[in-house]
């Protein structure tokens, strides 16, 4: 979605795709006060996510679990935070915490992403250097039982760095990158989704849609009044 106040005719949610609003609901968005313009199309984007369209997320069926890969180039900080907002199929996302060689090696050679390097999600930042953990999902706060570290990594160089991407510097290998304002290397992120159930249930159908948009209308007759 624009992260300034113009709403246009495609507006795009990281939630499972993208949504296509219906003309007739620009008017009523762009005639909504500045201040509520943001959090009401929110609130109606929102609404419609289960319909959204979009590239399906992959499932591994080591694990059951489902991934997709974000060609978004991020900050680390910015991909926990991104990850953590999406869903799909009732599952809450968050960065994936490849707990073994065969998660690992399928995830890192998905037709599509193969080669992508995206953060992951485990980190030492604010521990002793080189006490990984996973920052993310059901493994959150866990030590690392498995690693996929390319030779001479992790090794912090420069200025630190406590964040991994995969793919880095070969397939299915990783390494240690970036401080939390740093997007030099990875080009995305790579989002798991299983065993961390949503927060709120994911949207039924179109009507909810609806639903947004009156409230939209009844906020934009109320500036009128």
């Amino acid at each position: 979605m624009n992260r300034g106040w113009t709403v246009a005719r495609m507006v795009t949610v990281r939630y499972i795709g993208a949504i296509e609003l219906p003309p007739q609901a620009l008017p009523m968005i762009r005639s909504v006060p500045r201040s509520m313009t943001r959090p009401l199309a929110l609130a109606a984007a929102a609404l419609a996510m289960s319909a959204g369209a979009g590239a399906a997320p992959v499932q591994w069926a080591g694990n059951g679990h489902f991934y997709e890969w974000v060609a978004t180039a991020v900050t680390a900080k910015e991909a926990f935070s991104q990850a953590g907002a999406l869903v799909f199929d009732g599952q809450q996302g968050y960065l994936a915490t490849l707990t073994s060689a065969a998660e690992n090696d399928w995830l890192s050679a998905q037709p599509g992403w193969a080669w992508q390097t995206g953060w992951i999600g485990a980190s030492d930042a604010g521990t002793d250097a080189n006490a990984w953990t996973w920052r993310s999902g059901p493994e959150a706060g866990q030590a690392l039982t498995f690693s996929a570290w390319a030779p001479d990594e992790p090794n912090d160089f420069g200025l630190g760095e406590n964040y991994v991407v995969l793919n880095a510097p070969s397939l299915g290998l990783w390494g240690d990158y970036g401080g939390p304002n740093d997007t030099s290397y990875a080009l995305g992120y790579f989002v798991e989704y299983g065993g961390l159930a949503a927060a709120v249930p994911e949207p039924g159908s179109w009507a909810l849609m609806g639903a947004g948009l009156a409230l939209l209308g009844a906020a934009a007759r109320r500036r009128r009044a």
